[in-house]
């Protein structure tokens, strides 16, 4: 991966890992909110039920109140003794007037009825005549079954009412007669919630069960056939027609009855659900912001790096007019890098025009000066004539030197750079040969050079300049002998050539000076100074012409060039 993708990924794993965290707080968060919610939501209702069974007592103990009552008493046994004269009609009037009374002293009380026991109804508020007879008949063998005992039931004609049951007795002499049946109603609604306000603040919806039976229900018919209660949960979250609620289960002591009261679960959670989806979204641009801010980050950083790769690319092509061409790089430590690439690049692209190409230019100029110097053009086409006509006069003398002197200038003339050492060694033995016709016998030459060593490549024209000047200056000058040895060995990676003489050596008080070795910059010879350069040119400075002092007497010229195999 590339120094940008790594940096990237580091920033996009930090980025997601963050964002994670944060959507676990968030997540978690809300549990911890939703579990305080139900809490709240469940002691909210809990208060409910001590509210409801405050008001349910208080309906109770007015039922008693009016059970008890003395003018009560005596108006139910005038109208129950005088049934259809003026003292009955004036006793029921009397007795609407008190229970209007006690239906005032208490409020939420919808209705006050008095059923006398011939069957009149004497009643007050605003729900008398919603009982039919049947339920009437039904609330009466309530009423007598239970002999004076009060009694909670639902209407089972009125969804919203409840219904305070009880028989009023003769307490009078505590003859315990029946008198009449006393119902007081209410309103669930009013009961439950405290106002309208109240009842519609979340949109909920009740109901109230006693055993199977169902004594109040705000519910559908579908809601309620869907709704599984066994109340044994404080709360639940149930899913009704689609839509979720949140289910609190309470059983009142005093009556026994289950209240189930529903609240839709986004009313209760829509704040919640809002900011959580604010913080999601919140959440994703930070991501998407901390990716796009780390994207260019990391290519703020490489991008000067690349930059710097494609420069060395070109450099390494030779392409040094466009190396330094781009963008300016951003002033840090990789643009300070770039900068001063971009210097070095000017200064050697200055250096290899100004000086390099011309001292390519200057040495291949010495170099074919050199060459010059050493191979002169000599006409052999004359030489050879010269040959047939001294063989033809009987000069064999004559004819052997210039033969040997036309083979020479063949080997001059010829355009190879390259030569083997063997080749060498012959063209130098035409050499030897020509020397031969000059000092006969007093010239003594040996060459020591391994048949695997003469397949060597190796330039042309390298030996025969060595072995004129110790021609030149080996001949020993009383007895006018010259003994030439040359020998051949590869140590290294180099191949070194030793030609040696048995002369008074180049400098005759060398022996004064007190050092065995000298290099070729003492040399006054014009021909091992242009071998020296030309070795040097063509493979460097650790390569040339290297001269000693011999032991004994005379001079070793070493002449070191690379091991070069035939191709």
């Amino acid at each position: 991966m590339k120094i940008k993708h790594k940096l990237f990924v580091f920033i996009f794993i930090g980025a997601a890992v963050t964002s994670l965290l944060g959507l676990l707080f968030v997540q978690k968060s809300q549990m911890l909110y939703e579990q305080l919610i139900y809490t709240e939501t469940t002691d909210k209702f809990f208060m409910f039920s001590q509210r409801i069974e405050e008001k349910l007592k208080e309906i109770e103990k007015l039922s008693l109140t009016i059970m008890k009552d003395p003018e009560v008493q005596q108006q139910l046994r005038t109208i129950q003794a005088s049934e259809g004269s003026y003292e009955a009609f004036q006793a029921a009037s009397s007795l609407k007037q008190s229970l209007l009374m006690y239906q005032q002293s208490i409020a939420g009380v919808s209705s006050i009825l008095i059923v006398d026991e011939s069957g009149g109804r004497n009643s007050v508020g605003v729900l008398p005549s919603q009982f039919d007879e049947q339920q009437l008949t039904e609330l009466e063998a309530l009423a007598y079954k239970n002999e004076g005992a009060h009694a909670w039931i639902g209407s089972s004609t009125q969804n919203n009412l409840l219904i305070s049951n009880r028989e009023i007795k003769e307490l009078n002499q505590f003859s315990l007669k029946p008198l009449g049946m006393l119902l007081i109603t209410i309103q669930a609604s009013d009961a439950v919630y405290a106002s309208v306000a109240e009842k519609h603040k979340y949109g909920s919806e009740l109901l109230i069960q006693d055993g199977e039976t169902i004594i109040y229900q705000e519910l559908s018919q579908k809601k309620l056939s869907s709704l599984y209660t066994d109340g044994g949960d404080d709360y639940s979250v149930v899913s009704l027609e689609g839509e979720k609620y949140l289910a609190a289960y309470f059983k009142l002591d005093y009556t026994g009855w289950t209240f189930v009261h529903l609240i839709p679960y986004g009313a209760i959670f829509e704040n919640v659900s809002v900011m959580k989806g604010i913080l999601i979204v919140l959440y994703v641009l930070v991501l998407i912001l901390l990716l796009w801010l780390g994207w260019s980050y990391s290519r703020s950083i490489t991008r000067s790096l690349e930059q710097l790769s494609r420069k060395m690319l070109n450099l390494e092509k030779g392409d040094f007019e466009t190396v330094s061409s781009g963008t300016e790089p951003i002033r840090d430590e990789i643009g300070l890098l770039s900068r001063n690439f971009d210097k070095m690049t000017d200064r050697l692209n200055t250096l290899i025009n100004d000086n390099y190409v011309k001292q390519m230019k200057l040495n291949e100029a010495k170099y074919n000066m050199l060459k010059a110097k050493l191979n002169p053009h000599f006409l052999y086409n004359t030489l050879d004539s010269i040959n047939w006509l001294a063989r033809m006069n009987g000069q064999a003398a004559i004819s052997g030197m210039v033969k040997a002197l036309g083979n020479m200038l063949r080997v001059t003339l010829n355009t190879k750079e390259m030569v083997s050492l063997g080749e060498e060694v012959r063209h130098l033995q035409n050499y030897i040969a020509i020397q031969q016709f000059r000092f006969e016998d007093r010239l003594y030459y040996k060459v020591n050079v391994d048949s695997q060593l003469q397949q060597l490549q190796m330039p042309s024209m390298l030996l025969q300049p060595i072995v004129e000047n110790c021609i030149k200056y080996g001949t020993d000058a009383e007895t006018g002998h010259c003994n030439i040895s040359i020998n051949a060995a590869i140590t290294g990676n180099r191949l070194v050539i030793a030609v040696r003489d048995q002369g008074p050596g180049l400098f005759e008080d060398w022996r004064d000076k007190e050092k065995a070795a000298f290099t070729i910059a003492e040399s006054t010879g014009i021909g091992l100074h242009s071998i020296d350069e030309r070795l040097k040119l063509l493979y460097g400075m650790g390569y040339g012409i290297e001269m000693e002092a011999a032991p004994e007497t005379g001079t070793i010229v070493h002449l070191t060039l690379p091991v070069i195999e035939n191709t």
